[in-house]
C-alpha cells in the first residue's frame, strides 16, 4: 500500500514538471535592445499584421509584405507583437536605452564634419548644436540630423553676410570660366543670377557652377545676341634696294669728235735718237661711267579687307587663285588645288569691358617656278610664302602689328671690254661690277573694333561701298558725251 503511494506521488510530480515546462515555454518573450536614435530591420515571412504597445518608445515601419524597420523614439520599455498567417504569433520585448552622450556627439561630428561657424556641445543626456552656418547647405545638413537623432537639438541659424559670401565667391569661378557678363547679386534671403550669355553652353556652364557652390540660386540668364567685331586688317609690303657700281664703265661705241697730231722728228746729230714717231695726241669725247650708289625705298599696300563677324565665330578672306596640281598614282589620276595670294582667318572674342582676344593667321604666297619640280612628266610649281600666326588680347580699337617677315635677295653682274678685260691685274681696268641688294619686309596691321549696326564706322563703310557702286554704274552707263 505504501509502495502505491510512492507511485502515485511521482507520476504527479513529473506531469507537474512537464505542465510548468510547457507553461514557461508558453510565455517566453523575445528581446529587442535599442539605443535611442537606432533602428533596426526584421523580416518575418507569413507576416500579416503588427502591433506596437507604445510608439513614443518604439515605432515600426512595414516595408513590403515581409520586412519591416523598427525606430527607437525614446527610452523604456514596450511590446511588438507580429502575426503571421497560418503560424504562431511572435511576441517581442523592446527595450530602448539612452544612449550615451559622449558616443553621440561622435557621431554626429562625423556626420556633420567640420561646418566653420557650428559647434557642438554635451548638456546632459543631450548634444547641442549651436552657432551660425555660413551657407544654406551647413543650415540644411544640421536640420538633417537633427530629424535622425532625437536626441540632438539645433539652436543654429544662418549668418546674415553668407549669402553675400557665396554671391563672391560664385562672381569669383563665374570669371574663371570666362562668363564676363554674368554676375551673381544678394537681393533680400536670395541670390539671383543676373546678366546674359552668348550661348546655350555659357548657360549650361553658369548653372553646373552654381551647383558646386552648393547655394540656392535664382537664375535670371538670359541667352543674347553675341557682340560683332569688326576687324581692319591692313597686307603693307616694304621694299628697299640699293645698287653699287664699281670699276669703269666702258661705252660699246666711241662716238664724238677727235683731233690726231702726229709728230716725226729728225734729229741732226748722231749721238741722238734715230728718226721715227716721237708722240701722238688724241682728244676725244666719250661717255665713261664711274662708280655710284642708288639706293631707294617704298611701300605698298597690297590689301586691305575689312571683316565683320559674331564674337567667338570664325571669319576668313582670301583674295588670289587657286593652282591646279595634278596627283598621279599607280591607278588614279585626281587634281588638287592649291590656294595661294593673301589669305586672312581670325577669330575674335569680345568681352562687355571692351577687350578682344583674337586669333589670327595671315599667308601671302605666290608661286615661285624656280622652286618647282617635275614629277611623272608633270610640272609642279612651288611656291614662296609668308605666315604668321599668333593669339592677343587688346583693347578696342587698338592695333596690332606683325612683322619681321623678309625677303633678301642678292646679285652681281659682271662686264668687261673683250680681250682686254681677260688680262690679269690690268683687267680690272676694263671691268665693272653692279652689285644689287633687295630687302622685302611684310607687314600686317590688325585693328579690332566692337560694333553694331548704328556705329558709325559700319554706317561709313556702307556709305562709301554705295558711293562706289554709284560711280562705278554712272561710268559704265549711257553718256551723251561718250
Amino acid at each position: 500500500m505504501r509502495i502505491k503511494g510512492l507511485w502515485v506521488a511521482w507520476v504527479c510530480l513529473a506531469c507537474l514538471g512537464l505542465y510548468a515546462r510547457s507553461a514557461h515555454a508558453q510565455g517566453e518573450e523575445r528581446t529587442i535592445r535599442l539605443v535611442v536614435g537606432e533602428q533596426k530591420s526584421f523580416n518575418f515571412p507569413g507576416m500579416t499584421k503588427v502591433v506596437m504597445g507604445n510608439s513614443s518608445i518604439a515605432d515600426v515601419r512595414v516595408v513590403g509584405s515581409e520586412n519591416i524597420i523598427l525606430f527607437a523614439t525614446g527610452s523604456g520599455r514596450t511590446t511588438m507583437m507580429v502575426m503571421r498567417h497560418g503560424k504562431p504569433n511572435i511576441s517581442y520585448t523592446v527595450v530602448v536605452s539612452k544612449e550615451d552622450v559622449n558616443t553621440l556627439m561622435a557621431e554626429v561630428r562625423k556626420l556633420l564634419g567640420d561646418r566653420e561657424g557650428i559647434s557642438i556641445r554635451p548638456i546632459g543626456d543631450r548634444v547641442i548644436l549651436d552657432g551660425r552656418a555660413f551657407t544654406s547647405e551647413d543650415f540644411t545638413r544640421v536640420q538633417e540630423i537633427c530629424k535622425l537623432y532625437p536626441q540632438v537639438t539645433s539652436f543654429v541659424k544662418i549668418n546674415p553676410n553668407a549669402r553675400k559670401l557665396v554671391a563672391d565667391q560664385l562672381n569669383v569661378e563665374l570669371q574663371k570660366a570666362g562668363l564676363k557678363d554674368v554676375e551673381a547679386t544678394v537681393v533680400g534671403t536670395k541670390i539671383f543670377l543676373e546678366g546674359s550669355v552668348e550661348s546655350k553652353q555659357d548657360l549650361q556652364k553658369a548653372e553646373m557652377i552654381t551647383k558646386a557652390v552648393g547655394e540656392e540660386v535664382e537664375n535670371l540668364l538670359t541667352v543674347g545676341i553675341k557682340r560683332m567685331v569688326l576687324v581692319e586688317v591692313d597686307f603693307v609690303e616694304i621694299k628697299k634696294s640699293g645698287q653699287d657700281h664699281v670699276g669703269i664703265r666702258w661705252p660699246l661705241n666711241f662716238e664724238g669728235n677727235a683731233n690726231w697730231n702726229m709728230t716725226w722728228t729728225f734729229p741732226l746729230k748722231p749721238s741722238g735718237p734715230p728718226a721715227g714717231f716721237s708722240g701722238l695726241n688724241m682728244q676725244a669725247e666719250t661717255a665713261f661711267g664711274f662708280g655710284f650708289l642708288f639706293t631707294n625705298g617704298y611701300a605698298r599696300v597690297l590689301a586691305q579687307p575689312k571683316l565683320v563677324c559674331a564674337s567667338g565665330e570664325p571669319a576668313e578672306f582670301m583674295a588670289g587663285g587657286q593652282v591646279p596640281i595634278p596627283m598621279v598614282t599607280a591607278t588614279s589620276f585626281q587634281v588638287d588645288f592649291k590656294p595661294f595670294g593673301i589669305i586672312l582667318k581670325i577669330t575674335p572674342v569680345a568681352d562687355r569691358h571692351g577687350n578682344i582676344q583674337i586669333d589670327i593667321m595671315s599667308e601671302v604666297s605666290d608661286i615661285d617656278r624656280s622652286l618647282g619640280v617635275v614629277a611623272n612628266g608633270v610640272d609642279i610649281p612651288g611656291f614662296v610664302t609668308d605666315r604668321a600666326k599668333t593669339n592677343v588680347t587688346v583693347r578696342h580699337g587698338q592695333t596690332i602689328v606683325l612683322s619681321g617677315l623678309f625677303h633678301h635677295v642678292e646679285e652681281k653682274d659682271l662686264s668687261k671690254v673683250p680681250l682686254l678685260g681677260h688680262i690679269p691685274i690690268i683687267g680690272e681696268v676694263f671691268k665693272s661690277r653692279t652689285f644689287r641688294e633687295k630687302k622685302a619686309e611684310l607687314c600686317v596691321f590688325v585693328t579690332p573694333r566692337i560694333v553694331n549696326p548704328e556705329t558709325p564706322k559700319i554706317l561709313k563703310m556702307i556709305s562709301d561701298v554705295k558711293s562706289r557702286y554709284k560711280r562705278a554704274r554712272d561710268e559704265v552707263s549711257f553718256g551723251i558725251f561718250d
